[in-house]
């Protein structure tokens, strides 16, 4: 069967970060949408396996990041590599920029990151829809944001 998914293509890639009792991490994400105008509220589809995942249940909490298309070359790596065996932050040269509101960090490089408190957590197929309301949204410059069409990442 064809990858249904990708009629929907292009989507736009983030950053989605998380950090619990001391350990950050970050990982690339396209399934990410916004649910409600008021209260302002995201939602972004994790797979179970990822170490973000286990950050984000954990501390129920998470940071949208929105890269600009000057980390584009970056943004085809970071997908490669697991929070669980390096600090992405170092090897990728990116700086921890601490949350307002909450404990995790965002991406200083990212044109905006949306700080999230996860208001609602549903298994969905292979995925966990994690659904979290802003609290704060760090706007630090303008720009292009990045988009994903089928397998490979693309500038509008």
């Amino acid at each position: 069967m064809e990858k249904s998914y990708r009629l929907l293509y292009p989507m736009r890639i983030i950053l989605v970060s998380a950090s619990h009792e001391g350990k950050n991490n970050f990982m690339p994400a396209a399934w990410c949408f916004p649910l409600s105008f008021e209260p302002q509220i995201f939602g972004v589809a994790i797979a179970k396996k990822r170490f973000t995942y286990s950050l984000i249940h954990e501390s129920k909490e998470f940071v949208i990041n929105i890269p600009g298309a000057d980390l584009i070359e970056k943004m085809n790596a970071l997908g490669r590599i697991s929070g669980r065996d390096c600090d992405k932050f170092r090897e990728w040269d990116l700086t921890p920029d601490k949350s307002k509101k909450i404990g995790a960090y965002g991406i200083a490089e990212c044109l905006v990151s949306i700080e999230c408190k996860v208001v609602k957590e549903t298994e969905i197929g292979d995925h966990v829809l994690f659904c979290g309301e802003a609290i704060h949204i760090n706007k630090r410059r303008e720009g292009k944001g990045i988009y994903q069409k089928e397998e490979e990442l693309i500038e509008f």
